[in-house]
């Protein structure tokens, strides 16, 4: 991961912790079972946790919050930036800089390729908290999601949906055997995706989609107001509860609450075709999306709360085989186009907050603390692994 030329005391060790793009679910050699599996990373996190509290002090010289840095700028910024770099040994110290040239972009691309980040020479949120990050906060952040993963563990579900929501993945667990990962959607920070116990209960094909209360309010009055329109493709606009032709409408004085914004089913609706409904009081739940391209994006954390899935159908499939609906019925109830209900099997869905995983080579990777609640984690991981 870093220069031989330029390894800095410890850095080794730190550089090999600090990565935080998406990693694959998969069972380690010798473990049969998801709880093995958990068993054995846990075992790995405890390992890298210690290596981090024993290595000796190192500089770490933080570049700190503000605009994203890229090739052409200049400044106080770009310097820590530059010092950062040759703390890690992608720059010799005689390379030190104030301005973000092509010596600076090339090292910050080598950082961001050394850590499964996409290697574009921004140095945007993500980048820079990983940059930031000291051994001391990479093994607390460890430590933790050692301490969530033992709880999960300890819990002894068989069947499970795990939302992990620093790394946006979402993994299914069936009969204590893995059975599928995918990428995820979940909330932005100033919308964040709660961290739930909760369950599936049903599947809708071919849902429908109304407005939640925050979107109405923050987004799509505002809309409706500016220019008479709600920015959504085949949806209904009720007032009162009556129907209306959004642009006859004089909404400057019309309250959130007389307005619901319905959008019909369709591969244009922002649920996708499968929506799979919880039972929690804050209207979370998950969904497919009309917008694939999305999960081609490292941070994820774009939603207004509920989490889209890089492959409902997928999970669907799996689910609706349990209450005997195969593939080809699948494909019929998509064709009417029209919402359909379906009862499955309850499945326990926990969201998790692991900062910390392991990949598919065995090497522990560090996620974002995505909405900066590492502290509250802690006694929530201690209860239930959520």
């Amino acid at each position: 991961m870093m220069s031989a030329r330029y390894p800095g005391p410890g850095a080794r060790v730190l550089a090999a912790l600090l990565a935080v793009f998406c990693f694959a679910y998969t069972v380690p050699a010798g473990a049969e079972t998801f709880r093995e599996t958990l068993d054995v990373w846990i075992a790995k996190l405890e390992v890298r946790a210690a290596e981090l509290e024993a290595a000796p002090p190192v500089t770490v010289t933080r570049i700190g919050a503000g605009a994203t840095l890229k090739k052409g700028e200049s400044g106080e910024r770009v310097g820590r930036l530059a010092a950062r770099l040759v703390e890690l040994g992608h720059l010799a110290p005689e390379q030190l800089r104030t301005v973000f040239d092509d010596t600076v972009d090339n090292a910050v691309r080598a950082f961001q390729l050394a850590q499964g980040l996409k290697p574009d020479g921004r140095v945007g949120d993500g980048t820079r908290r990983a940059l930031d990050r000291t051994a001391q906060e990479a093994a607390l952040m460890i430590r933790q999601s050692a301490a969530s993963m033992r709880a999960a563990r300890d819990a002894g579900l068989e069947s499970v949906l795990y939302v992990n929501l620093p790394n946006q993945t979402v993994t299914l667990v069936r009969n204590d055997r893995l059975e599928l990962t995918m990428r995820a959607v979940v909330g932005r920070p100033s919308r964040e995706t709660p961290l739930l116990e909760d369950r599936i209960t049903h599947i809708i094909v071919n849902p429908t989609w109304t407005v939640p209360p925050t979107v109405l309010k923050q987004d799509k009055l505002p809309l409706l107001r500016t220019k008479g329109t709600p920015g959504i493709s085949n949806a209904t606009v009720y007032l009162d509860g009556e129907p209306v032709p959004p642009e006859a409408v004089d909404w400057s004085q019309v309250s959130p609450g007389r307005v619901r914004i319905v959008q019909q089913p369709g591969d244009h609706n922002a649920l996708g075709r499968f929506r799979f409904n919880l039972t929690n009081p804050h209207n979370i739940y998950l969904h497919g999306t009309n917008e694939p391209h999305l999960f081609d994006r490292e941070v994820r954390t774009i939603s207004s709360g509920c989490v889209r899935l890089k492959d409902a159908r997928h999970l669907a499939e799996l689910l609706l085989a349990d209450v005997g609906i195969t593939p080809q019925k699948i494909d019929a109830m998509l064709a009417t186009g029209e919402p359909q209900w379906v009862k499955v099997r309850s499945l326990p869905v926990r969201f998790v907050y692991w900062t910390a995983t392991v990949d598919a080579d065995g090497v522990v990777r560090l996620h974002n603390d995505v909405y900066d609640m590492m502290d509250e984690v802690a006694a929530a991981g201690t209860r239930s692994g959520a």
